[in-house]
């Protein structure tokens, strides 16, 4: 091979190189994807709620100037249009934080899975983002059926009383592929399972109407 075939075919690799690059590394990535400011959320009690998510790009000066969202209740279902529960269609905007879910009416219990796409000021458009979901937690007050837990003829204590602990053993005779507990209290709970603090939220439930 003499130098200038060579000079050719490094020349070529490089041109190559420079064009993978650029379609690789030139698209903005969408990252921290948020619902009602939280990622992946159970338990969300607002039926319309807020999507949110940040634009990354390499590039210098990159702002968004739109955007599309797409809603179904399966993420295999996202890049199926009859499936989808909700699609917001190219939005041009800049806005990327609390974007209104404005599909089907989720019910108690129902997750939804969600990706976002968006179209920058160099005429750009990004990938669909990795998808996010969020979970509603029980949403009409006659849907709970458990009982209060009390301790029943508790006597009288002056001052102070110490935190009730309350513990029930059960098992499972199938495996067990997901569970979801519902819990809220008249102060503040702790809920453990198996001696291990389920999530890492602290002075749950916080403010909540009983």
């Amino acid at each position: 091979m003499n130098f200038i075939q060579s000079f050719v075919k490094t020349t070529l690799f490089l041109f190559v190189f420079s064009i993978i690059s650029t379609v690789t590394f030139g698209k903005a990535q969408l990252v921290n994807m948020r619902v009602e400011y939280h990622e992946n959320p159970m338990g969300i009690d607002v039926t319309k709620p807020r999507l949110s998510w940040q634009l990354v790009s390499e590039e210098k000066n990159v702002s968004q100037l739109a955007y599309e969202i797409r809603v179904a209740y399966n993420a295999n279902d996202l890049k199926k249009k009859s499936k989808l529960i909700w699609s917001s269609g190219k939005i041009e905007s800049d806005k990327s934080v609390n974007i209104e879910y404005e599909g089907i009416d989720l019910k108690s219990m129902e997750k939804a899975y969600w990706q976002v796409r968006t179209w920058d000021n160099n005429g750009k458009t990004s990938d669909w983002s990795k998808p996010s979901f969020w979970e509603m937690g029980i949403l009409e007050a006659d849907a709970w059926k458990a009982s209060w837990i009390t301790i029943v003829g508790e006597p009288k204590v002056k001052g102070s009383k110490p935190a009730h602990y309350y513990r029930n053993e059960f098992s499972s005779s199938k495996t067990i592929k997901s569970a979801r507990v519902y819990v809220t209290s008249l102060g503040l709970y702790q809920l453990f399972l198996n001696g291990e603090k389920v999530g890492d939220q602290l002075f749950t439930p916080g403010w909540t109407s009983f």
